[in-house]
């Protein structure tokens, strides 16, 4: 019984860190009223003001209120506002006149908020609201109580509807553990843990994920890309389709003839279903270097096994080739912790070469990582103290600012950039930024994944882990936003079905026609 009590008490601490608002969320600044705000109020314009809160938020069938009020027809603005406060019962229709032009005190305007809206202004009842007249500062003062106090309300109404779904979250934990007739073959930490699955899965954000202590396990060793496997870049988009996305050069992977687009239906005849996730089958493929895993493949409509040899490489971020006399090839497989000294070595050799007319930046595959590397490597391009990304959080706004590294002068190169549906992150940042300053600067191939977000990871002491979004990032010079919008090329070239040879890429052809 004291083990269900401490389990049910943390599912209760796993739900109660809701905080209702901020102390501060709904204060009010007072600031010095403008000469247009001095000026007194009509009832009019009092009638349209609050008319105007309802748009949006009632039928259509208010249009169908033929008013009493005299001489307002010809004022369209004020009869549509008095149908729609006729409609939600806050005036009568009654035989009576309008006098629309009419100054009002601060009296009527408070006593029209307090009856209609429960605002409560305590002092508003003295004999000087009567005689000072109303300005249209005080009805947007009064404006703002008024969306505080919804605020309020809905906030409140959140709560007590999440307190209810706790209580029931908690009741449903208990009944089931102490109640059903399997009670006793109920994997308690299994319930709990896919609760908190389906936590993540209702934020709607493919990249807030949470990692059981085996999968986090696996996912740590992935940060640090010290593992042993067959070296692949895989995806997986949707539960049991296993996508190689594209076999990193010179792996087990590209050896063994594994192409993009491959589709892993299983792993040493293990069926992938649609109960595992990407982790769990990246660490059935997974095992120690020199051993062998068989991968059952689809393509296109034929299925085969192809063997692979497991091994443990150490992977060259950025790979630097001369492929014509006049033109560099520059592979960024993705920024990692190093990958901003490797750059640096890579535009040094560049430097050197006199002939050298063309840079082409070959970002396909790279699906970004770290963001500090990025900024780091922008610094080369971007003007001193221009900005190079911006990262906005929930409440606040950073950016980085460029360095600039005056190693080399770019303005002296045509520049291409190579992506595709699988340049992510920062790698899209980096080609929108260079894009922002190089206008002249080519993009070639499909449009790209659409990241701009940014997550972070928080352990807990199980060993387990949450990995979800915390913000959203911008080019640094027109603030581009790329989630959901991606970046698109300049010049379009669909990727064929599989090629190996440079000779067989058409995009990178393309790169070398451009001048």
């Amino acid at each position: 019984m004291k083990k269900i009590l401490a389990q049910i008490l943390l599912v209760f601490l796993l739900f109660s860190n809701f905080s209702l608002y901020e102390a501060n969320a709904f204060s009010i600044t007072i600031k010095a009223p403008t000469k247009t705000e001095e000026k007194p109020l009509t009832l009019w314009e009092m009638f349209i003001y609050f008319g105007n809160l309802y748009n949006g938020k009632i039928p259509e069938t208010y249009k169908y209120i033929d008013l009493k009020f005299y001489w307002i027809r010809n004022n369209k603005a004020l009869y549509e506002a008095l149908q729609k406060l006729v409609y939600v019962d806050k005036i009568k229709n009654a035989w009576v006149y309008i006098k629309a032009s009419k100054k009002i005190s601060l009296y009527n305007l408070y006593s029209f908020a307090e009856k209609n809206y429960k605002i409560n202004l305590w002092n508003y009842k003295k004999e000087s609201y009567k005689k000072t007249k109303a300005t249209i500062f005080d009805l947007m003062q009064l404006k703002r109580r008024i969306e505080i106090k919804k605020a309020e309300l809905d906030l409140w109404n959140e709560f007590r509807e999440i307190k209810y779904k706790k209580d029931i979250f908690i009741d449903v934990y208990k009944t089931l553990n102490t109640q059903t007739y399997y009670k006793d073959k109920l994997d308690k930490r299994k319930m709990l843990e896919e609760a908190i699955k389906w936590l993540t899965k209702a934020t709607d954000d493919k990249f807030t994920v949470y990692f059981p202590p085996t999968n986090n396990k696996d996912f740590k060793e992935s940060l640090k890309w010290k593992y042993e496997w067959i070296w692949a870049y895989v995806d997986m988009e949707k539960p049991w389709v296993l996508r190689i996305v594209s076999p990193i050069s010179g792996s087990p992977a590209e050896k063994a003839w594994l192409k993009w687009g491959d589709i892993v239906i299983k792993v040493d005849w293990k069926e992938i279903t649609d109960k595992n996730n990407i982790h769990e089958v990246v660490s059935w493929i997974k095992g120690p270097a020199g051993t062998t895993v068989v991968l059952t493949i689809k393509r296109w409509n034929k299925i085969f096994d192809i063997t692979v040899t497991r091994a443990k490489i150490v992977i060259k971020e950025v790979e630097i080739k001369k492929i014509r006399y006049d033109t560099y090839l520059v592979k960024l497989k993705f920024f990692w912790e190093d990958i901003a000294k490797e750059f640096r070595q890579a535009l040094e050799e560049i430097k050197k070469d006199k002939s050298i007319k063309k840079i082409i930046f070959d970002l396909r595959w790279n699906w970004g990582w770290y963001l500090d590397q990025v900024a780091e490597m922008l610094s080369y391009f971007v003007p001193a103290w221009e900005k190079t990304v911006i990262v906005k959080y929930y409440s606040r706004e950073n950016a980085y600012y460029s360095k600039w590294y005056d190693l080399i002068d770019f303005s002296k190169y045509k520049i291409v950039l190579l992506e595709n549906s699988w340049t992510a992150s920062a790698s899209e940042i980096f080609i929108g930024t260079i894009k922002d300053y190089y206008e002249d600067a080519t993009i070639i191939w499909e449009k790209s994944y659409w990241k701009g977000s940014v997550q972070t990871i928080k352990w807990y002491s199980d060993g387990s882990a949450l990995k979800y979004t915390i913000a959203k990032w911008f080019t640094g010079k027109t603030k581009t936003w790329i989630d959901w919008i991606w970046i698109k090329p300049d010049i379009e070239i669909k990727m064929e079905k599989y090629w190996v040879e440079e000779y067989k890429d058409k995009q990178l052809q393309k790169a070398l026609q451009i001048r």
